[in-house]
């Protein structure tokens, strides 16, 4: 993972002796770019562009989005149409480092709150989240949930994930294949070990803290699903890598229940990597979110334009419609 450099520039809002710029806020060009305090400690924040909702980032374990080519490309799209923020986690890119001791969703959700206020970034949001950044997005909407205008879940980590997978697995047995003794060993290890992971994050708790969010009534909720031809466990035999993704697919869907305002896109070949292998798809999704906030708010329709990697298209309401499954 690339580690990026702060760049100096000066913003109203940001701690002493650390550089950020702002454009008039008011402006279609409106830019933000600093270290914002939250507590002693700054967050890199990077927005661009200007309207409402304002779209958050919340990228995958690991990846600080504001220097990110990927996530880069995916801002220069969103932001014709509105906001959009790029946040680099506490210890990634040119955030400060956490605290010593382990994290949670919780942390994430607070500090990325604490950064928005810092910066003068007013509600209301729509956190667009990948990965484990799905379960801070949720912990997010349900702390702040008047703050949270919607979310998109991009090939989001479902709160049951690792005990649904393991679950799959077979008992442990003396001559069983590499892949599966490594899987288990991985799945077990993030669930207990948050020092496996650099951003020491306790995956348990936060699983937990991410189903308390049981629903956001009538908000929009955009659920981009890698597709089921992508196998999250490389290496093991197909029986048992299609019953997993099976798994994972019945998870993503179950996120419909999230809201009686969700929408759920499957790409068509990209896999769990979708914001460097399907920009395009994430751009469809986020501005679909855009769109389906200002519909509800009586605006204009964000423009969102085709090219994505979208093959399936499942919407709600439907039966049991505002609890998740």
């Amino acid at each position: 993972m690339d580690r990026v450099l702060v760049v100096a520039l000066m913003v109203l809002g940001a701690i002493p002796g650390v550089a950020a710029s702002q454009a008039g806020l008011d402006g279609p060009a409106a830019q933000i770019d600093g270290r914002f305090d939250v507590g002693g400690r700054a967050i890199r924040l990077a927005c661009r562009g200007h309207g409402a909702p304002t779209v958050v980032v919340d990228a995958g374990l690991g990846t600080a989005p504001v220097e990110d080519p990927g996530w880069q490309a995916i801002a220069d799209r969103v932001a014709p149409v509105t906001r959009i923020c790029l946040q680099d986690r506490a210890g990634l890119g040119a955030s400060d480092p956490a605290p010593e001791g382990v994290r949670t969703s919780l942390h994430a959700a607070t500090d990325l709150h604490a950064a928005l206020r810092a910066a003068g970034i007013a509600p209301p949001y729509l956190l667009a989240a990948h990965s484990i950044g799905g379960l801070h997005a949720q912990v997010f909407a349900s702390r702040y949930p008047s703050e949270t205008a919607g979310l998109v879940l991009i090939s989001t980590t479902h709160p049951d994930q690792v005990g649904r997978w393991l679950a799959q697995l077979p008992p442990e047995a003396t001559g069983e294949e590499v892949a599966i003794t490594d899987a288990r060993a991985f799945l077990t290890r993030m669930a207990n070990d948050p020092s496996a992971n650099e951003e020491r994050l306790e995956f348990n708790p936060s699983a937990a803290m991410a189903r308390a969010l049981v629903s956001l009534g009538d908000k929009p909720v955009i659920i981009a699903t890698h597709s089921p031809r992508f196998r999250m466990v490389p290496g093991l035999s197909e029986p048992l890598a299609l019953r997993l993704e099976a798994q994972t697919q019945d998870m993503q869907s179950q996120l419909l229940g999230l809201s009686s305002n969700a929408v759920q896109n499957i790409a068509a070949e990209a896999g769990h990597g979708l914001p460097h292998e399907a920009p395009a798809f994430v751009v469809d999704n986020i501005l679909q979110g855009v769109a389906a906030v200002r519909a509800q708010g009586g605006e204009a329709d964000a423009s969102t334009p085709g090219g994505g990697d979208a093959a399936t298209f499942r919407a709600f309401p439907k039966p049991g419609a505002g609890r998740r499954e």
